[in-house]
């Protein structure tokens, strides 16, 4: 039988563990058809021998919830087929599954070198987070494989190595795509672990294991589950690198909690759905933006007016949901733009089934200097638009009311 297709593996999402029998000995218990929410913190044994076969993986099973629990074995079971790779970790947030990766394959001493224009908590994690453990972040200007390929020469020249590059599919706010096959060649030309931030393209959008080994992250916050109801994030690859990471996670109490793990499974469901719509809504409200008065800038994969838009039909399957433009006049605009939005919510964050509109100056890049946040694209002038599924001119009629602010 040939493997299901995404749909399928998503529409299924929380449906493939099978209950714990209660039924009477000789007899099979009808199981739940939706996954069932296990909040037990600790599990009991039949005896000592059973503690060691489940404690070393001989046979199935759990022990204490921070070490694994069945919501989230299930959760990393379909994230694994969505992404194509051996392995899934689930973690308690984005930044979790992020440091899980990245802890568990440096070490004091070592550089990671990042792309400039990452997600401001990225940037704070890789400056405050990592530093404090000797770890080294540098910054490359580009997400190509000749920028990464220079820093590592330069940093060669100096008689240092780096362990690991991180880029961004889809950069926040910029939308600038990473040239993922040459940074996959590179990286293992090179012998370096290449951790690719996925959030915005989601699976449906990019797969980066197609090009290679590497390390997959994703917020399931943002669109995976896609009701602002979870935190939690994923690490997804190669069986060994993976595991390493759980380790790692486990020690550090990283792990996903049942009820996040369960609501996520439960949002992934409709994945396809939502996000095919809210693709949808995004060209179009992109190229509506475009070439309106007040407007100095329209960010989208999908526009052929966008730095990254050759690259874009290279990597990407779906352009996304994510429109970034900018106001003439910076903050002042920004400020009396927001105040006459009726429809779309100001609020940080992203992928809800609702759209809503961000302030990457002053919410996800505010830690950020100036410098940085130039790289970023997060100037004072941006708004970030997470774009919905409601009907498209709704969403056009609230943002042209907001306009009007702008052009008076």
């Amino acid at each position: 039988m040939s493997p299901p297709a995404f749909e399928t593996i998503l529409a299924r999402a929380g449906l493939g563990r099978t209950a714990t029998s209660t039924a009477k000995p000789g007899l099979q218990a009808p199981e739940p058809l939706s996954e069932p929410l296990a909040l037990s913190s600790v599990y009991r044994f039949r005896d000592l021998e059973q503690v060691d076969e489940v404690w070393e993986g001989r046979e199935g099973g759990f022990v204490y919830r921070r070490l694994g629990h069945p919501n989230q074995t299930e959760l990393e079971r379909v994230m694994a087929g969505l992404e194509e790779a051996e392995k899934a970790l689930a973690c308690s947030s984005g930044m979790a599954a992020l440091l899980a990766a990245l802890v568990s394959h440096l070490e004091s001493g070592d550089v990671v070198l990042a792309q400039a224009g990452l997600y401001g908590g990225t940037r704070t994690l890789l400056a405050e987070g990592l530093t404090r453990l000797g770890i080294e972040a540098v910054s490359v200007p580009r997400p190509t494989a000749g920028a990464f390929a220079a820093a590592l020469d330069g940093l060669a020249s100096r008689g240092r190595r780096a362990r690991a590059v991180i880029v961004e599919t889809v950069a926040n706010p910029s939308l600038e795509v990473a040239d993922l096959p040459s940074l996959a060649a590179l990286a293992r030309e090179r012998g370096v672990l290449l951790v690719v931030d996925n959030t915005f393209a989601t699976p449906l959008g990019c797969r980066p294991l197609r090009w290679g080994p590497a390390l997959v992250v994703e917020s399931l916050t943002k669109f995976l589950n896609g009701h602002s109801d979870v935190i939690g994030g994923v690490v997804a690859g190669p069986a060994e690198a993976v595991e390493r990471a759980r380790k790692t996670a486990a020690t550090m109490g990283l792990g996903i909690s049942p009820l996040d793990a369960w609501l996520t499974l439960r949002g992934l469901r409709t994945l396809h759905l939502r996000l095919g719509r809210q693709s949808e809504n995004a060209a179009r409200v992109a190229a509506w933006l475009e070439g309106r008065p007040g407007v100095a800038a329209v960010l989208y994969p999908g526009l052929p007016s966008h730095p990254s838009a050759a690259l874009a039909r290279a990597v990407l399957s779906s352009f996304g949901a994510m429109v970034s433009f900018e106001l003439e006049g910076g903050e002042r605009e920004v400020a009396a733009f927001l105040g006459r939005l009726r429809l779309i919510p100001f609020s940080p964050s992203l992928g809800e089934t609702a759209t809503t509109i961000t302030y990457p100056y002053r919410t996800s890049h505010r830690s950020l200097s100036d410098e940085e946040r130039t790289a970023a694209r997060a100037g004072p002038g941006l708004l970030r638009l997470s774009v919905g599924t409601e009907a498209a001119e709704d969403i056009l009629e609230d943002l042209e009311h907001a306009l009007e602010a702008c052009s008076t």
